[in-house]
């Protein structure tokens, strides 16, 4: 079974990697570009995926196909998110995007990875600080018992939200203008 799992995620990861790199999201003037709010190919990307895949998880969740185990929200969280957008907005590669540059031979993706592994091992040598200091105070449950309020009443208006963002960015940007 171990074996079928790691053979369907480097299946799943191939694939991830080509459609990054076919859509052109590895470039780091896509990244920029999203970053300096000129080029949105990248968030219409992510958003369309993060739509598909929320609705997706929590229908698999409710017909017993998945099981959905919410994590708990912390600081850990926030400061981790804060670390990973500023490495990947001075680089231009978040951990997805780089293995796809490595894929494509580019060299200088090979540094990021080696960025992004002495950043693990400081995580992990910090590890037993980190979480006194950052998850002391968590908030027990996600964001939908945190409001109260039934998943769907969340996903739903969120997903309309994101496909109206998505069709306001298809109607006023183009993928094809010269960002830089």
């Amino acid at each position: 079974m171990a074996l079928i799992n790691i053979v369907f995620g480097l299946v799943v990861g191939f694939i991830f990697g080509f459609i990054l790199s076919k859509t052109g999201i590895t470039k780091y003037n896509r990244v920029m570009g999203m970053l300096l709010l000129k080029d949105f190919k990248i968030l219409k990307f992510m958003l369309t995926a993060v739509t598909f895949s929320m609705i997706l998880f929590y229908l698999l969740g409710d017909f017993g196909l998945l099981k959905v185990v919410s994590k708990n929200l912390d600081w850990g969280k926030l400061v981790g998110g804060l670390i990973f957008g500023t490495g990947m907005g001075l680089l231009g590669y978040c951990p997805g995007t780089m293995a796809a540059r490595i894929g494509e031979g580019k060299k200088e993706a090979i540094f990021a990875l080696f960025g992004m592994s002495l950043g693990i091992l400081i995580y992990a040598l910090s590890i037993k600080y980190v979480k006194t200091a950052f998850l002391s105070s968590e908030i027990s449950g996600d964001i939908f018992s945190l409001f109260g309020l039934n998943k769907w009443l969340i996903i739903i208006p969120a997903a309309l939200i994101f496909v109206g963002i998505i069709y306001f960015v298809n109607k006023k940007f183009s993928d094809n203008e010269k960002i830089f």
